[in-house]
C-alpha cells in the first residue's frame, strides 16, 4: 500500500517545473545478516542514483531498490565498495505510487560502516498566484530515525513556509527563500502518540504574479530490522524479520519465538523443550525496540492472556551487529 497522500490545494497550477535532482548523505553500520533501509518519495520520471562507501570486515554487500507496485525488486547490485545502483523512473512506475525504498543489507560476514549518497529528482510542484496554495505529503513512520526534507524553488515566490507536522501537536517550520530545509529525529515516544506525519510548502505572499516551481524531497525511516544475533539474559539469540513476521532460536532449552513487528514492538510467543506447549514451556511475550537498535527490553509470561508478566527480558545486538537508525541532521547537497 503506497503510504503517501497528496493533496494540492493550488487553485492555479504552471505547466513548468524544475527536475534538478538532490543529493542526500545517509550514514548506515550494519553487520551480519542485517539491513539499513530509508524510503523516499519520487513524483516525476527521471533517474534514481544511488552510491554506497564503507569500511569494515564485510565485503561484498547487497544494495536493493524496491518501489511501488511490485513485490520485487527495481535493481540490484552486489558487491565490494565503491557500490552504485541507477534506475530511471517511469511514467507507468509514477502511475502505481511515489514510495521508494533504498536498503543497504549483508548477507554474509563481517560489519560494514559507511554512507549511502541518494539522488532522485523527489515531487515537482508549481504554484501560484494566490494568496493561500500549498502542498501536502502525508505519510506513515512506524520506526525511531530521521525524518528530512528539503524544498527549493524559482520564480517571482520570494518566501515560503516549510513545515514538518507529527502526532502529539508536533510541529516544526522554516520560512524564507530558496532552498529551505527541514529535519527531525523520530523517537519512540513519538511513536506512542500516532504514525501519520506530514510535510507542508505554503505560499504566504500576496500578489497576482506570484508564482514559484520547483522540487521537494523527503526521507524518512524504514522499518526496523530485528534480523540478527543478540545477546540476551536467555542466552544467545538469532532472529530472522520477513516482512512484518519474525522467527527465531535461542539457546535457553533449545527455545524458539514467532511474533510479528509493529513499530519497534515485537509481540509474539516462546516456546522451549521439552513440549514447546504452555503453560510451563510456551507463552506470551512482547520486546521494544531501542531507539538506536541495539537494544531491546521487554516480558514473557507462562501461557498467555495473563494479567501479569511473569519475568523481564533483555538484549542487545551482537558482534557489532548494528541496525542503526539515521543520524546526524539530514545532509542535503
Amino acid at each position: 500500500m503506497d503510504m503517501n497522500k497528496i493533496r494540492n490545494l493550488s487553485s492555479v497550477l504552471f505547466v513548468f517545473l524544475i527536475l534538478a535532482g538532490t543529493t542526500v548523505a545517509l550514514p548506515f553500520s550494519i553487520g551480519s545478516g542485517d539491513k539499513d533501509e530509508y524510503k523516499f518519495i519520487v513524483g516525476s520520471p527521471g533517474e534514481i542514483y544511488v552510491r554506497v562507501t564503507w569500511t569494515g570486515t564485510a565485503s561484498n554487500l547487497d544494495l536493493i531498490l524496491n518501489g511501488p507496485g511490485q513485490v520485487s525488486n527495481y535493481a540490484r547490485q552486489y558487491g565490494s565498495s565503491p557500490l552504485e545502483l541507477r534506475y530511471t523512473v517511469t511514467s507507468a512506475d509514477i502511475k502505481k505510487g511515489m514510495t521508494w525504498k533504498i536498503g543497504i543489507w549483508n548477507f554474509g560476514s563481517g560489519t560494514a560502516d559507511g554512507d549511502i549518497s541518494l539522488e532522485s529528482l523527489g515531487y515537482p510542484f508549481a504554484l501560484g498566484y494566490t494568496s493561500a496554495d500549498d502542498i501536502e505529503i502525508y505519510f506513515d513512520v512506524i520506526s525511531p530515525g530521521l525524518i528530512s526534507t528539503r524544498a527549493s524553488w524559482s520564480g517571482s515566490m520570494n518566501d515560503m513556509d516549510l513545515s514538518l507536522n507529527g502526532p502529539g501537536n508536533f510541529g516544526t517550520h522554516a520560512l524564507g527563500p530558496s532552498p529551505l530545509g527541514r529535519s527531525y529525529m523520530v523517537t519512540n515516544s513519538d511513536l506512542s502518540k500516532g504514525k501519520m506525519w506530514y510535510v507542508s510548502l505554503d505560499n504566504h505572499e500576496v500578489g497576482q504574479w506570484s508564482t514559484a516551481s520547483g522540487t521537494l524531497h523527503l526521507v524518512y525511516p524504514g522499518e526496523c530490522s530485528w534480523t540478527g544475533t543478540w545477546n540476551t539474559n536467555f542466552g544467545k539469540m538469532v532472529l530472522v524479520q520477513s516482512g512484518s513476521q519474525v522467527t527465531g532460536t535461542y539457546t535457553h532449552d533449545q527455545g524458539r519465538i514467532v511474533g510479528t513487528v509493529f513499530g519497534n514492538k515485537l509481540t509474539g510467543t516462546w516456546s522451549e523443550a521439552p513440549s514447546y506447549s504452555p503453560t510451563q514451556d510456551a507463552g506470551s511475550m512482547q520486546l521494544v525496540m531501542s531507539e538506536d537498535g541495539n537494544s531491546f527490553s521487554g516480558y514473557w509470561m507462562y501461557g498467555y492472556d495473563k494479567a501479569r508478566w511473569d519475568g523481564d527480558w533483555t538484549g542487545t545486538r551482537a558482534l557489532g551487529s548494528q541496525d542503526l537508525r539515521p543520524s546526524g541532521s539530514g545532509i542535503f547537497g
